[in-house]
């Protein structure tokens, strides 16, 4: 199952595949190449070089009136167009006359080509086997992926006593900084797994073994299928296909690795944008009943598994299919999923690739089972089953008879009939490519149509393979949790249990599929008085005796182990993501990239694992140690710097790595609530029965739902002081998380009786939230929302280093670097960040230091960052140039059609001499008063008071406008020195005829301008003599660059 979900995911992930499938960069970037980052080795960065493409003051992307000044990129996705391109009317204009299969593969053929596909060659198996090898393609590169030997490290990253900080190569450094602009996952597996493995196993025995997989799977044809009401809404799954429907599903798909024809989503996107051209052609596709051959072949890739690399059983092939077909199947399986959701033809126990949180609710059942029958002191036994390559050994015949039975309309039958019809996989070995391999049984790995292929024909099986009792849990019945594949069966007996089994296995086998008795495991106890004794009888699965796990044993379902009297344990796994954070941190990645890695990557690994089990804080405790140090390593900080900044969002300035202790509280939270508002009637009982069970043994009554809403809430008054000595619960540990997390944010429990249902009320400032069931799936992202603003509270309180914080998190502009590195160099990344919390090394700054306080350049008393940055004189002319910097970029933004602009002149008529920087005056006749004005960002307060300042000074202009019966008005363009943006600029930019997609570049422009010329005032003071030594370690930040 995990094999398979794998392999699924990747029609809409990117997977790490051989050079002749992997991603050119001039493809997929999404950069200009005036806009990309400055890539260099660290000693590079302190010397002078000309940067002018990556320069805020050099060349932009994009032209003042938004409009691109370089060809688009396949990887770069524009607007819809409101009308049809050229190339988009030749070919609706030739899909029209489309009538027959030959005309549409030919047709199709033809386009592919055009948007920079590869011909379709379909290769016939070769006839001589003794010579099989001869005719095989050498590959051209690498294969894709390492696996991982575990959970949570990777397989062949160093061991311990390997130092994590090699010898630093600028040219392998540019190497992977590039492939991971390209292709983040592969560049990650690199660093985490060194360089892939290929397949030394003889690619005879390869293709031997493949022939069998993929070999006919007859199914017995007394098999009796099921027959269901007349079906509903079939116009659903008919109907022509709007360019609408196709192109939301497209633009949600991401790039992922091509498949033979060599095409990216994205060259759909940028070619055939609003999907005109490719809704043509799926629409001749649903009135012919046919699909082009190119749909039906797939080439494998061959990925490592842990165990022994000469077993064949231990490479996960994964299925690389043509783009287009894999659009074609979202847009069907979407429309099928919803018609089987209307009809009802999918049972509520079965959860696998439905749209609700399937795993997280099976995974409660099962402990709610468990914990109610030892609380309750009941009998229960359970069976878990796995069937032997599920996915892959479904006959097709089965299939087409299954859809069939379930009313899906005979024409897509045939379509999906035309898909599975002589499709090929060709397999990836050592020694090349072999010949194509028919595909006679088993859904189409990674087709988006095989998830609902697949559930609808196992749900003959699951409908009329289970009949004996199941376990009543809080008065539900329950016999099947069933995930895809993954079947848990559960009585209230070992008897009613065996007979599941048989039952399920006869009917599986009528249906040509079996299970694998050696994966398939029993939990089985009872109760007499209030002792509880294992079951020693093992349960037979066709014939065969199972693993009966003990009271100390667990079994793995959907990610978690659970069992018995089962303590989990997820040291190892936390202890395989710290290592795995201190190899990025250590590798040659640009900074920035290395936080992306972190984040999307490595500690993403972890968010099911918190979401659905239980973990011990302790944990987590190395983690947290370790992404704090790391996170300030790569943000340049010092030691003593307040840990906050690390945990705070990119667009609020901070490295974004979270604090797992109170993420764990988060998720606690977020998972009970999910629980108590699903959307599965069976799910929300037990979970509000379990939730009634545990406060009815805290207070020892029966519980009203607001006594369980103030449980929740962690009230420890009256009957709640009381000790319960309850088993520990998702509802108890929830109770806890909303104890500890009270400290930092404000939220309660309450219950609504008119509605029935918990609400969950987040006293967010300055706008409340209340969550209702509809909205549960944000509660997570509000109480993160919530708890970095706490942070952000708890760093501005802090005298020295949170005078700023207020500031530049206000707008994302500000931090707009953060996520890309975009228009920033090594050196302005290493001052940023120490600069914003006060931790530079300047003489009234330096913690525990005899030096003199004074200014070395101009003798002030105190040598302050805002003394340098704003008041040292000998800067001025500095200051003007960073000032005419911001002013220049505004003045090249107005387009000559809003209006004239005059820069720098004196004002006439007005008894004072007033010299505004910027006077606008519109085609209209309406006058804008425009000031810049670069302040420090100490508190809020700093830049409502440089703005109005502004104003009040040249308030008089604008009254004598007035008076002469002009309609003027008078605003300030206030930004930061250390690159904060106000948020109040937005409208002055607007009133000026700004466009709203070049303002939004030119926000960043102008703050990493200002962030680049407040760091020569800062390199200037401390080269100077009684510097530190500029070639020192945590001197890099202050070597000297010139803007433009």
């Amino acid at each position: 199952m995990d094999d398979f979900c794998k392999s699924w995911a990747s029609c809409c992930n990117s997977w790490n595949i051989p050079e002749e499938f992997s991603w050119d960069s001039s493809i997929v970037s999404t950069q200009s190449p005036e806009s990309s980052s400055a890539i260099f080795s660290a000693k590079a960065d302190l010397q002078s070089k000309d940067l002018s493409s990556s320069s805020p003051s050099g060349g932009d992307s994009t032209g003042p009136t938004g409009d691109s000044k370089f060809p688009s990129v396949p990887g770069v996705v524009g607007p819809v167009l409101p009308f049809l391109t050229k190339f988009q009317k030749d070919w609706s204009d030739r899909i029209k006359v489309v009538g027959s299969a030959s005309e549409l593969e030919e047709a199709y053929s033809q386009f592919i080509l055009s948007i920079g596909g590869k011909p379709s060659r379909r290769r016939s198996r070769p006839r001589n086997p003794a010579r099989r090898n001869s005719r095989r393609h050498l590959p051209s590169a690498e294969p894709a992926e390492n696996s991982t030997s575990t959970a949570g490290s990777s397989s062949s990253a160093p061991s311990a006593g390997e130092p994590l900080t090699k010898r630093y190569d600028p040219v392998e450094a540019s190497r992977l900084q590039k492939l991971f602009r390209a292709n983040q996952k592969k560049a990650l597996q690199s660093i985490l797994s060194g360089p892939p493995r290929y397949c030394e196993i003889s690619p005879d025995a390869v293709e031997d073994h493949f022939v069998r997989v993929f070999s006919e799977n007859p199914f017995d044809p007394t098999f009796k299928f099921l027959t269901y009401d007349d079906p509903v809404a079939c116009h659903l799954i008919t109907d022509h296909m709007s360019p609408e429907e196709v192109w939301d599903k497209l633009r949600a798909l991401k790039n992922s690795a091509p498949g033979p024809d060599g095409i990216f989503y994205s060259n759909f996107k940028s070619r055939d944008p609003g999907a005109h051209v490719l809704s043509a052609f799926f629409n001749k596709v649903l009135d012919l009943s046919t699909v082009p051959s190119s749909w039906k072949e797939a080439k494998v890739v061959l990925i490592p598994k842990p165990g022994d690399p000469l077993d064949i059983s231990n490479w996960r092939p994964v299925s690389l299919l043509n783009t287009g077909g894999k659009v074609f199947s979202s847009v069907l399986a979407a429309r099928i999923s919803s018609w089987a959701n209307i009809n009802s033809r999918l049972s509520p126990f079965q959860k696998g690739f439905r749209e609700n949180d399937g795993c997280s609710e099976h995974n409660f059942i099962l402990e709610q089972a468990i914990t109610g029958a030892k609380r309750l002191h009941l009998d229960l036994s359970m069976a878990w089953l796995d069937l032997e390559n599920a996915f892959g050994s479904v006959p097709h015949r089965f299939i087409l008879e299954a859809l069939g039975h379930a009313g899906v309309p005979s024409s897509t039958v045939d379509i999906i009939s035309a898909m599975y019809t002589g499709s090929t996989s060709t397999i990836r070995t050592s020694a090349g490519w072999t010949g194509p391999i028919p595909m006679r049984a088993g859904v189409r790995q990674g087709c988006p149509l095989s998830a609902i292929l697949f559930n609808l024909s196992l749900e003959q099986i699951l409908r009329t393979g289970i009949s004996a009792p199941g376990f009543r849990l809080y008065g539900q019945e329950v016999k099947c949790l069933a995930y895809a594949d993954d079947l848990l069966l559960l009585g209230q007996s070992p008897v009613d249990l065996q007979d599941n089994i048989n039952s399920i296995c006869g009917v599986a086998a009528l249906a040509g599929l079996r299970f694998k008795p050696s994966k398939c495991a029993s939990l089985s106890f009872n109760y007499t008085g209030n002792k509880r004794t294992i079951d020693d009888a093992s349960f037979l699965v066709a014939g065969t005796p199972i693993r009966n796990i003990n009271d100390q044993e667990a079994y793995k379902y959907l990610g978690v182990r659970v069992g018995l009297s089962y303590k989990q344990d997820n040291t190892e796994f936390f202890r395989g993501i710290t290592r795995d954070v201190k190899l990025v941190a250590a590798s040659p990645l640009a900074p920035w990239q290395k936080l992306t890695a972190i984040r999307a990557h490595v500690l993403s690994r972890a968010e099911f694992l918190c979401r659905n089990s239980h973990i011990q804080k302790r944990d987590v405790a190395d983690l947290d140690k370790t992404l704090i140090s790391t996170g300030k390593r790569i943000l340049n900080l010092p030691t003593r710097a307040n840990v906050n900044l690390v945990h705070l969002s990119s667009n609020k300035g901070g490295a974004a790595l979270p604090h797992f202790r109170a993420l764990l509280d988060v998720h606690a939270i977020s998972h009970a609530f999910r629980l108590l508002a699903s959307d599965d009637q069976l799910t929300s009982d037990v979970a509000f029965a379990g939730l009634r069970g545990v406060v009815r043994k805290k207070i020892l009554r029966d519980p009203t739902p607001s006594e369980c809403a103030e449980f929740l809430n962690g009230n420890k008054a009256g009957d709640f002081a009381r000790e319960s000595g309850d088993h520990s619960t998702l509802w108890s540990r929830a109770r806890q998380a909303a104890d500890r997390l009270f400290k930092y944010i404000k939220f309660s429990w309450t219950y609504n009786e008119e509605l029935g249902c918990f609400n969950l009320n987040i006293f967010r400032s300055p706008n409340p939230v209340c969550v209702v069931p509809s909205t549960a799936g944000l509660v997570a992202r509000l109480l993160r929302d919530d708890l970095e603003s706490h942070y952000i509270r708890q760093l501005s309180s802090l005298v020295d280093q949170g005078k700023t914080v207020e500031v530049f998190s206000q707008h994302p502009a500000s931090n707009h670097f953060l996520q890309a590195g975009d228009f920033t160099r090594f050196c302005d990344w290493n001052f940023i960040h120490r600069a914003r919390l006060g931790c530079l090394q300047l003489n009234a700054t330096m913690r525990f230091s005899k030096r003199n306080p004074k200014c070395r350049k101009c003798g002030y008393v105190r040598e302050t960052i805002p003394h340098v940055l704003n008041h040292c004189k000998p800067h001025s002319d500095a200051w003007k140039r960073r000032h005419d910097a911001i002013q220049n970029r505004v003045a090249r933004a107005i387009s000559s059609s809003v209006g004239s602009v005059s820069i720098n002149k004196k004002f006439p008529g007005i008894a004072q001499t007033l010299i505004p920087d910027m006077v606008l005056t519109k085609k209209s006749g309406e006058v804008f008063v425009i000031d810049f004005t670069v302040a420090f960002e100490d508190r809020l307060s700093s830049f409502a008071k440089a703005r109005q300042g502004k104003i009040d000074k040249y308030l008089p202009i604008v009254e004598h406008l007035r008076r002469e019966g002009k309609v003027a008005h008078v605003d300030a363009i206030v930004v930061g020195s250390l690159g904060s943006w106000d948020p109040s600029n937005d409208a002055a930019l607007a009133q000026m005829g700004v466009s709203k997609k070049y303002a939004k570049l030119m926000r960043k422009l102008i703050c990493s301008d200002t962030i680049r010329w407040s760091r020569i005032f800062i390199s200037n003071i401390l080269l100077t003599r009684n510097s530190i030594d500029p070639s020192h370690r945590r001197a890099s930040f202050v070597s000297f660059w010139p803007p433009g």
